[in-house]
């Protein structure tokens, strides 16, 4: 898990990556159209959506094994926990069309928690299960965008 300002994202990624990306960026803001934005092909592309946060014990744990992910809200305030996929036991098979796996809760402690708030991001790469949804002060409805970066063969 990285977690950092949207100014340093260029940081880590590859030239070609980030100029896609920045573009993207470029057009968000609270009146972006939720949706899908294809950035790069199937390489790199967005989703942007809308959805309330929830206590932490009612959200769901994940992972992918195709893309990392790179979240950060446009508007609202959204904790993300980050496990250690070694350490859960699965709940649902390997969705491949979705690229998501949903893992059961327990009493496995997240190894790293943060927040985001707009002007900042996280990235979650394959090997790390994350509970994003988090409610931080209160439960409220946050708006995001999540990048999806295409992992290398």
């Amino acid at each position: 898990m990285v977690h950092d300002q949207l100014r340093y994202l260029k940081h880590y990624l590859t030239d070609e990556i980030y100029i896609a990306v920045q573009e993207f960026l470029e057009k968000v803001s609270e009146e972006m159209p939720e949706g899908d934005y294809v950035l790069k092909g199937n390489e790199v592309f967005a989703k942007v959506m809308s959805y309330p946060t929830h206590r932490e014990e009612t959200c769901q744990i994940e992972s992918h094994r195709k893309y990392i992910d790179i979240q950060a809200t446009i508007s609202g305030a959204e904790g993300i926990s980050a496990f250690r996929i070694d350490d859960l036991q699965t709940k649902t098979k390997y969705d491949e069309d979705a690229d998501v796996l949903f893992y059961k809760k327990g009493a496995v402690e997240p190894y790293m928690k943060c927040v985001n708030i707009p002007g900042y991001f996280t990235i979650l790469y394959p090997w790390e299960a994350h509970r994003p949804q988090e409610c931080v002060d209160k439960e409220e409805v946050v708006k995001k965008f999540v990048i999806k970066i295409r992992m290398k063969e």
